[in-house]
């Protein structure tokens, strides 16, 4: 092969690529991913069980975008009519630290180990499908009811994870230790632990309530532990981590405009009352078929070069 066709060749095969960077399997290097999701305190798990560590919170929502450095983009359901929902469980309060001078709460997250599937690690499973559920990706009034067991979730019912990921430590560098409170401090400032290691806890969060609804911030790292995606995410390219994940916290309330979730829905567990969202970090390694491609193309490359030198 001449030359000048394989150098057109190769640029065929980088502007396929190229052509096809919204679709998700096509997305990779450096990514910002965008995500909004529901929590809720009720229809938790090992709620009634004996163990120190109870699940406290979990959730349901879906990844909105994705764009990366390179400038590829894709969006929930336009870019490949494709949708990513996730479930995020195992959430369980290890220490809570009022602040009397700002009136916020820290709250330090490890994995609930209460109840039979709880294994001490907060989880978070990712599906991909061709269906627009508008409960979670637009209405936002999906119901916490439907939660069928640990890991499980009606809507979600059939779909193969394309990702699960745990979270992993490292958020939290300093241990913490208990406050002396004055006599003004709120009768519903939890006990604080001074036992506790908070190193380990692997969601820290910072709110103005102790529970929801309530606003603040969030942090986390996530690990790749399986999926039919796993290959592509799981790099460790963010402090070891595959994802470096920070959230706002919000109410979840017809008031706020994040669908409607009046107080007695609220107390009835019938509708989540914490609103998700914001921006995870993470890198993304090429689909095996684009490796295969322009493998290919470098393959054609090094033979040319071999013959050119031959003669």
């Amino acid at each position: 092969m001449k030359l000048k066709q394989l150098i057109t060749a190769l640029s065929l095969g980088f502007a396929a690529i190229s052509a096809s960077a919204t679709p998700l399997d096509s997305v990779t290097g450096n990514v910002n991913i965008k995500l909004a999701g529901l929590t809720t305190e009720r229809n938790t798990y090992g709620a009634d069980a004996a163990g120190t560590y109870k699940e406290s919170t979990w959730g349901i929502g879906n990844v909105t975008e994705i764009t990366g450095t390179r400038g590829q983009r894709w969006v929930s359901g336009l870019s490949d009519g494709t949708y990513l929902y996730y479930m995020i469980y195992g959430i369980a309060d290890q220490n809570i630290i009022y602040d009397e001078a700002s009136g916020k709460y820290s709250i330090y997250n490890v994995g609930a180990t209460a109840g039979t599937k709880a294994d001490g690690m907060i989880h978070m499973d990712l599906y991909r499908s061709t269906v627009n559920l508008l409960e979670v990706t637009s209405d936002f009034n999906a119901n916490p009811a439907l939660r069928t067991d640990f890991d499980q979730y009606s809507l979600f019912a059939g779909m193969t994870p394309y990702l699960k990921l745990t979270m992993g430590t490292g958020k939290q560098t300093l241990n913490v230790s208990c406050p002396t409170y004055s006599a003004t401090v709120p009768a519903d400032v939890p006990p604080c632990d001074p036992t506790a290691d908070e190193t380990q806890a692997t969601l820290v969060q910072t709110t103005n309530a102790a529970t929801l609804p309530a606003a603040g911030l969030g942090q986390f790292f996530a690990d790749v532990i399986g999926g039919n995606a796993a290959a592509q995410w799981n790099t460790n390219g963010q402090f070891g981590h595959d994802f470096n994940g920070a959230f706002t916290l919000s109410t979840n309330g017809e008031e706020n405009g994040h669908g409607s979730c009046p107080v007695a829905n609220v107390l009835a567990g019938q509708c989540f009352t914490g609103f998700v969202n914001d921006p995870i970090d993470a890198r993304k390694l090429p689909e095996p078929g684009s490796l295969a491609l322009l493998g290919l193309g470098f393959a054609g490359l090094a033979g040319l070069r071999r013959r050119r030198a031959a003669k």
